[in-house]
């Protein structure tokens, strides 16, 4: 399939982005609680266009940290990261490729990275979160969107504390030096973190 190379560019593109652990990297404010992300119920998904039709994937290994102070959420930090080669797209020879040296290299560049630097508060449970995200060596200022609210989730009824997290955000590929089948594909990449933080 002539268009699988595309795909597979503009997965890697997203992931890279994206690329997200969320953890503080030092030492926590006084009034922030940790929360860690469940692996089993995070993954990081990206969406792209291909000439007229809309191209999915998403990373599976996602682990991080939040530090989140309820009083004063600004003080708030995110850190998390990503293995590259978790990257699944549902075909094999797409995964292959974008696994590969031409895109995000799993083998040199095996972890993609977030940290945050910055978070300004747009309600009670909303915030826009500055950082930084490092995918394939490069790092890049990445603003994601979060929601962190109580979850929904029947099967955490016992889980006292856990906390539904989502964060949007969309990146160019092309910042993140990938920048094959332009012609093809677009440049803009949709990112989406969906996890379920627990308290450490």
């Amino acid at each position: 399939m002539r268009s699988i190379p595309s795909i597979v560019t503009l997965r890697t593109a997203l992931p890279a982005l994206f690329a997200a652990e969320l953890i503080v990297a030092s030492t926590l404010p006084a009034s922030a609680r940790r929360f860690e992300f469940d692996q089993r119920r995070t993954e990081v998904r990206f969406v792209y266009k291909m000439a007229y039709s809309t191209q999915r994937g998403r990373f599976t290994k996602v682990s991080g940290t939040l530090d989140y102070d309820e009083a004063a959420p600004e003080k708030s930090k995110i850190k998390a990261s990503i293995v590259a080669a978790s990257l699944t797209t549902g075909e094999a020879l797409v995964d292959n490729e974008l696994k590969g040296t031409a895109f995000f290299n799993v083998e040199t560049s095996p972890v993609i990275a977030f940290k945050s630097l910055a978070v300004k508060p747009r309600s009670a449970t909303a915030a826009d979160v500055s950082g930084e995200i490092t995918v394939n060596g490069i790092t890049k200022p990445v603003t994601l969107k979060i929601v962190l609210e109580p979850h929904d989730d029947p099967a955490l009824k016992h889980d006292a504390g856990a906390r539904k997290f989502v964060g949007t955000t969309r990146i160019q590929r092309s910042a993140f030096n990938m920048t094959d089948y332009q012609s093809m594909v677009g440049d803009d990449i949709d990112i989406e973190i969906d996890a379920i933080v627990r308290p450490k």
